[in-house]
């Protein structure tokens, strides 16, 4: 199982790409970070891919949100899927 920490949005991307910080923003320059945008891209799957083995998968794709946990007050940790349920199917 992977643990997930939830971050509060900063409105600081330091690639200036999710931020509306005008300054941040100044410094997305496409001609110059599109190949560290895409090393960044491949990095995360890699790691991605990495996660699904420790969670004894053998793609990514299979991950499903009862590897996800997340962490809660006191350092307690819940599956996604317990902590946010599906809604019952009507049929």
């Amino acid at each position: 199982m992977y643990l997930l920490h939830l971050q509060p949005a900063t409105n600081a991307c330091p690639s200036g790409i999710t931020t509306h910080n005008k300054r941040l923003q100044r410094g997305l320059v496409v001609e110059e970070k599109y190949l560290r945008a895409a090393n960044y891209a491949q990095m995360m799957n890699k790691e991605i891919e990495m996660i699904a083995h420790a969670c004894g998968l053998k793609h990514a794709r299979e991950l499903e949100r009862e590897h996800v946990r997340i962490v809660q007050q006191a350092g307690r940790s819940m599956a996604l899927n317990r902590l946010y349920p599906y809604p019952n199917a009507k049929v």
